[in-house]
């Protein structure tokens, strides 16, 4: 588990997200962001899902809110 973020602008983990990170989310969004999901680190710093097929594409998470990521082979 990565204790630090030391990855890089670009780069694409695979992670879970805490509970706590989603908890004021709707319920449905919640269930669809369960399990591991795929993350782009942006040029700030957060973190956003990739694709953002769920419209999810102004939501950011911060390295603090990725449970165990790695890096994407």
């Amino acid at each position: 588990m990565a204790t630090a973020d030391t990855f890089v602008p670009g780069n694409v983990v695979v992670a879970a997200l805490l509970p706590q990170a989603v908890h004021s989310f709707d319920p449905v969004l919640r269930r669809l962001l369960a399990g591991q999901q795929f993350f782009v680190k942006l040029e700030d710093g957060r973190w956003r899902p990739q694709g953002c097929a769920l419209g999810l594409g102004c939501c950011c998470f911060e390295f603090s809110d990725l449970q165990a990521p790695e890096l994407r082979d």
